[in-house]
């Protein structure tokens, strides 16, 4: 009898834990309280909300429909090739993310050696650090598994930790008006868009699906759980964060500041900083640059991208792939960029990029009928609460980019509309031309 080598339920549920809880809470919850003071913790509660009530075409369509590299797939099968380009371009250049990792591993090993506490050591060490796990990666990731495992459990001890030591000092006037909404609701909405995937990593399990056993029973329950299990943590994070110092020393700060106040001695403080903050930058560093350049192999082979791009060594990486993400990463570290600014771009350009595929699920009844009439959907959604589904979608994820786009430096947008009006009017002439040749060689027949 053929073993069964697809994961289980909990296999599948570790795999999304380990999706979810990372950088996100360590990068982003400083920035947040800056956004919105201390309703930081209110925040993450609406952004769970908000991920499970938008992403669920998502859902429904890789568990009707399992593929790898879902986004893609579901953008060219279910709408036009067209679409799966523009994915591709907008899902490129979000990746300047892996420049997020970099500076804030090395804003948190200042905190331990105060020595790197300036520009010139701040950049050094931010592309020293992405250098190092650049090369890492070039040699395959088969050794790195078990470290990443490892760095997890202590990440979510860790993360344990901070709460449990720092529940108990928070301020007793935590709950004051003027602490909360700082920035009224477009402060807080801003926040909320920007913490998005913080609470959402599990969806990139849909990239996983078919190696997912009985994924239409599996997969959305994972998604659930995992998502209401890490939100309510990192609502707790956020109120030790924001509530043990008063909230305008904790606004866009990392959490080094709050966790000196939380931990009683320095061995506890410097297990937190290594074991959590950098255990947390470290284990998405490594596992996005394998995850990124992976991704977009396919792409490579569809000619969005150059084919020699999807190249891989003998340690089957695709390295030139790899080259462009530590490129695209090192030039935000080495120009200091304001990591605010930075994470705002690469989270609005990764919801630009997954609003695409949504609309897919509305040609998946017709382009695949039989596998949506066997699902359990089919007497469920009717066409118009498919409809209705896509268009809260859409309202939820453009009003998120708007919120995180419209407090940018002037400067960053117009690079952005440029590059979106490029990928735009290159995929339309692409289009045109094809078509063009079409027919002309239609009339040579």
């Amino acid at each position: 009898m053929k073993k069964d080598n697809r994961l289980s339920f909990f296999e599948t549920l570790t795999m999304a834990t380990g999706f979810t809880i990372g950088s996100g809470i360590i990068t982003l919850t400083g920035i947040g309280i800056g956004m919105t003071g201390r309703s930081v913790f209110i925040a993450f509660a609406v952004c769970a909300v908000l991920f499970l009530i938008s992403f669920r075409p998502l859902f429904i369509m890789s568990s009707v429909l399992p593929r790898m590299s879902a986004a893609y797939s579901y953008s060219k099968e279910l709408i036009t090739k067209e679409a799966g380009g523009l994915y591709v371009y907008i899902y490129f250049f979000g990746r300047i993310t892996i420049a997020i990792f970099g500076i804030s591993i090395a804003q948190y090993l200042a905190s331990l050696i105060p020595a790197l506490n300036n520009p010139v050591g701040m950049k050094v060490v931010a592309a020293g650090v992405l250098t190092l796990f650049y090369i890492i990666n070039l040699f395959g990731i088969k050794n790195a598994a078990i470290v990443q495992n490892v760095l997890f459990v202590i990440l979510v001890f860790s993360l344990l930790s901070f709460v449990i030591f720092g529940i108990g000092k928070v301020e007793s006037n935590f709950f004051e008006q003027k602490a909360f909404f700082v920035n009224g609701f477009s402060g807080f909405y801003s926040a909320v868009s920007l913490l998005f995937f913080a609470v959402g990593g599990a969806y990139i399990i849909t990239d996983f699906a078919p190696k997912i056993r009985n994924p239409e029973k599996v997969m959305t329950k994972v998604i659930y759980i995992v998502t209401i299990g890490v939100t309510v943590l990192y609502m707790f994070i956020g109120i030790v964060a924001s509530g043990v110092i008063p909230q305008a020393e904790a606004a866009y700060q990392s959490l080094v500041v709050t966790a000196r106040i939380v931990y009683p001695n320095n061995l506890l403080f410097s297990i937190f900083i290594v074991g959590g903050a950098l255990g947390a930058l470290i284990t998405t560093l490594n596992s996005s640059f394998v995850w990124y350049s992976s991704s977009l192999i396919q792409a490579c082979k569809d000619g969005w991208l150059p084919k020699a791009w999807g190249k891989t060594n003998k340690y089957e990486v695709p390295y030139i792939l790899t080259t462009i993400f530590y490129i695209l990463g090192l030039i935000p570290a080495l120009l200091g960029m304001d990591l605010t600014v930075v994470s705002k771009i690469a989270v609005g350009m990764t919801i630009l990029s997954i609003l695409i595929p949504m609309a897919g699920i509305l040609k998946l009844p017709e382009k695949y009928p039989e596998e949506w009439k066997q699902s359990v959907y089919s007497k469920r959604y009717p066409k118009w609460r498919l409809r209705t589904m896509v268009v809260i979608t859409y309202l939820i994820m453009s009003t998120q980019v708007y919120a995180l786009f419209a407090g940018n430096p002037a400067t960053a947008n117009v690079i952005i509309l440029l590059y979106i009006l490029g990928i735009g009017l290159y995929l339309f002439f692409k289009s045109k031309y094809k078509t063009l040749k079409t027919e002309g060689e239609g009339e040579k027949d």
